[in-house]
């Protein structure tokens, strides 16, 4: 990660000096902190595994209470939850299945049963959304006269036509159109879950652009493009069929060098992985040898990216390079063979799939456990594993490896409302971007739809100089094991906090407040939360009573709730500026009501809005979902 990692106990006392710098402001009173329940629940919580009490207590308790919400023994399975269904319930399914969220979608998903909401997030738009395009040309002129605003996912570079400046551009262009589908995209699963994959079955941009083979200095734009294209479009499909697909991807090809596999000079790297982190896992019930990882390696040989300067790619089977020796594997593997007379070859990769995927309790425990920790929690214990784990698996298999009723079990169960789930998952720096944006309705959408390189400039603002300054950034990943935070014991999302990283998280929250402007190629674009109208999403009896608004801006910002007097301290110190009553908010806010465009009115709510908002989000429960 390139940092320092920081204890969780450091990282909220980091957010507890920010806060108080907030309060020197006059936020709200120092004396807040001394109360605040995130740091005291953190702060005496060790790293690692769930910490266990022997009491229980219940949802409503848990709420009001200063305690650690993650106590008592986690028995909760998978059995359809029936409880309560409130905007907590349905803000805790959209900050985990989404980048944020806004307010419509919420009152969408709370006139529904927790049953359809969870269906509606999975009924994903199949529809490919709209590729990305010449958004360089006023930069630097196409090497194939490429029009300016024209799709490049087709267009491909010849000996002649040379490309590697263009293919630059594009692969810039790549990462900026992946962070915009991010923030333009709907309450549905389909963007959360083509990242699950991407972190999962990563590639890196980088590492494949700097390949040597022929061709991917000028064409790797189009590769990555196709990558992301399967990922999107495989999102809730069967995941056999993508490890099939993936085995043969050019930009997997690429990226783990089975380009160069051949029967001369095997190449291990992905016959590896494909064992090691797509399907079986390192898990202990795993117990694939270093010879079943060379005899594979064997079986995946001859397999060529083809075309790459063409409009057709495709790897295709070279038999000249196949290894045609009969393949022994261990007796994990049952010491199965996989052998083929030439020409058919081909079919060995078939046949090293179906030979992998016959360990179904092994693949399938593994696969869930990654579903876990990437939407769930990353602690999993005896009770998780045979409560949750166990049956998500059977599902898994007894569906023959479809990714659909996998999801909408464990989003449909007792276990994932949980409370003990609720508020303990630090934000990724894609969550607490993204989500932050769309959360408070800021515009990042240029006024001139024809301008691209104003609107590609702005998606790169937040992708290359916001979220890669947090450690996650689109196209590129630390190794092929994913982002640490995923995987990496013993700290797992924690690793998203370092005495760097913190500063960054602050100083992005603090900046959409103050407000900036982009401009990029003449068009600004001015990045501001409205404060005014983010509070009028809310019926106006509820802008009207302080009490009532500080409420709703806490259920809809942070994920657990605060008591009673933490939420009138914070009245207090912002919508009441220290006043006592009530009504000193109330006749600000029937004011600017009366007369919207008198400017002292305006001015009046707009600070204490600010004020209130500002506090919230530097609060440490901001910081999870």
């Amino acid at each position: 990660m390139g940092q320092d990692k920081v204890s969780r106990r450091k990282f909220f006392e980091s957010l507890r000096q920010k806060e108080k710098a907030a309060a020197e402001e006059g936020f709200f009173s120092g004396d807040y902190y001394n109360e605040d329940p995130l740091f005291e629940k953190y702060s005496r919580k060790k790293l690692g595994p769930r910490e266990y009490k022997t009491e229980e207590i219940s949802y409503e308790q848990a709420r009001l209470s200063d305690d650690a919400l993650r106590v008592g023994n986690v028995t909760s399975g998978v059995a359809a939850y029936s409880g309560a269904w409130s905007e907590w319930e349905v803000l805790h399914l959209l900050r985990r299945t989404g980048y944020g969220f806004k307010k419509s979608y919420v009152d969408l998903l709370l006139g529904m049963t927790p049953s359809a909401a969870v269906d509606h997030i999975m009924n994903i738009n199949t529809t490919p959304p709209a590729p990305p395009v010449n958004w360089y040309n006023i930069v630097y002129a196409d090497e194939n006269a490429l029009p300016y605003g024209a799709d490049w996912t087709t267009n491909f570079f010849t000996t002649g036509s040379v490309g590697q400046t263009s293919n630059s551009y594009r692969n810039q262009a790549m990462r900026r159109w992946l962070f915009g589908q991010m923030l333009n995209s709907d309450e549905t699963i389909r963007e959360k879950m083509t990242w699950f994959w991407y972190h999962f079955i990563p590639i890196d941009f980088d590492d494949v652009f700097q390949s040597s083979n022929t061709y991917v200095n000028t064409n790797s734009a189009r590769i990555f493009y196709s990558y992301f294209k399967l990922m999107r479009d495989n999102a809730l499909g069967n995941f056999k069929t993508l490890i099939r697909q993936i085995s043969v991807e050019p930009a997997m090809m690429f990226y783990l060098n089975n380009q160069k596999n051949s029967a001369t000079a095997p190449d291990e790297n992905y016959a590896r992985e494909l064992m090691e982190l797509f399907t079986l896992g390192k898990d202990q019930a795993s117990q694939y040898t270093q010879s079943d990882v060379v005899e594979a390696a064997k079986v995946l040989t001859g397999w060529r990216v083809q075309g790459l300067n063409t409009a057709n790619i495709a790897t295709n089977f070279v038999t000249g390079s196949h290894s045609y020796a009969t393949k022994q594997f261990s007796a994990f593997f049952n010491n199965q063979t996989i052998s083929s007379v030439s020409p058919n070859g081909a079919g060995e990769l078939d046949a090293l799939i179906n030979m992998i995927f016959s360990k179904s309790d092994v693949v399938s425990k593994y696969i869930c456990r990654r579903l876990y920790r990437y939407f769930v929690y990353y602690d999993i214990d005896a009770n998780i594993e045979a409560n949750v784990i166990t049956p998500l698996a059977q599902t898994f298999v007894s569906n023959n490896w479809d990714i659909l009723p996998v999801l909408k079990q464990l989003f449909k169960s007792q276990h994932f409302f949980d409370v003990a789930n609720r508020g303990v998952y630090i934000k990724t720096p894609f969550d607490l971007v993204a989500g932050s944006l769309r959360a408070f309705n800021v515009n990042t959408t240029v006024s001139d739809p024809a301008n691209y390189q104003a609107q590609y400039q702005v998606w790169n603002y937040y992708n290359d100089s916001i979220c890669m300054a947090m450690e996650q950034r689109t196209g590129s990943i630390p190794n092929v094991s994913g982002w640490n935070p995923f995987y990496q014991t013993p700290a797992f999302h924690q690793y998203w906090i370092n005495t760097n990283t913190i500063q960054k998280r602050f100083k992005f929250l603090q900046d959409i407040f103050n407000g900036y402007n982009l401009t990029y190629n003449t068009l600004t674009t001015n990045i501001k939360v409205n404060v005014i109208a983010f509070a009028q999403q809310f019926d106006n009896a509820t802008c009207a009573d302080p009490n009532l608004l500080v409420a709703a801006f806490i259920k809809y910002l942070i994920p657990i709730d605060l008591s009673a007097a933490q939420q009138t301290t914070i009245k207090l110190q912002t919508l009441l500026s220290g006043q006592t009553t009530d009504s000193y908010w109330t006749t600000a806010w029937n004011n600017y009501i009366g007369a919207p465009t008198n400017t002292t009115y305006t001015n009046t709510v707009t600070t204490r809005l600010k004020s209130l908002l500002t506090a919230i989000v530097q609060l440490a429960e901001y910081q999870l979902m």
